[in-house]
């Protein structure tokens, strides 16, 4: 079994130290430096950080860069690896340490560099953004898909990025029954179709209690929308 390691978060300060070289691949940031703004985040949760190392470093060779594949096969990973609560998930300074620190390589083999706004999202975002951080969202998305232990539902979701934008980019994405539901009602769709109905269910919604909904009745509404949609 392997060690567990200290988790660690990028403090506000460090986070000024990340430049337009440094999201361009272009200059490191000197240690010293980092090692001012870094601290054990509270509690000190710890993680499988040997085996998530592993895990990068495989992807990283497997992948060419900015394969959108690499999402799918890294995410389980990252979420069994980074067994955590989601009030530590919720702590942005963890993934700007993980982004920044730990993993940039893998940040900037996923993600080409098109302005520094864009880039310094996948540094530096999280929060309440699902879709941001560039390890945030791998481990956000397995958490709201995952059931039981089973990733069949976060795997379909990463084979289609219609869907990863559409559902993790609404309001209702943090509650995993209505997730999961959705995910597997629209798993089969065209993307004109997983847009539409996950726009009408955000909106349905308006008028529901979503922490109300059980799973089956998540499923039984965007079944109705998705019937609508394919037959207006």
């Amino acid at each position: 079994m392997a060690e567990e390691q200290t988790l660690y978060r990028l403090t506000e300060d460090g986070r000024r130290l990340v430049g337009e070289q440094f999201l361009k691949g272009e200059a490191t940031i000197d240690e010293d430096d980092l090692s001012e703004h870094v601290e054990p985040m509270p509690g000190e949760p710890t993680a499988d950080l040997e085996s998530l190392d592993t895990a990068v470093d495989t992807v990283l060779s497997e992948y060419s860069e900015f394969e959108t594949a690499m999402d799918g096969a890294l995410a389980r990973g990252v979420h069994q690896c980074l067994d955590i609560t989601r009030r530590t998930a919720g702590d942005p300074g963890l993934w700007h340490w993980l982004a920044v620190v730990r993993y940039p390589e893998f940040v900037r083999h996923r993600w080409k560099y098109r302005s520094e706004e864009a880039m310094r999202e996948k540094f530096l975002g999280a929060g309440s953004d699902l879709y941001s951080n560039a390890i945030h969202r791998l481990w956000w998305i397995a958490e709201l898909t995952a059931v039981d232990g089973d990733y069949t539902v976060t795997e379909d979701v990463f084979t289609n990025q219609t869907m990863v934008n559409k559902v993790f980019d609404r309001w209702f994405a943090r509650y995993r029954p209505a997730v999961v539901a959705v995910c597997r009602a629209l798993s089969d769709e065209p993307s004109w179709v997983i847009d539409e109905s996950t726009r009408r269910f955000n909106h349905a919604l308006t008028n529901i209690q979503l922490e109300g909904l059980s799973e089956r009745e998540a499923e039984d509404l965007i079944r109705r929308i998705i019937t609508e949609v394919k037959s207006s």
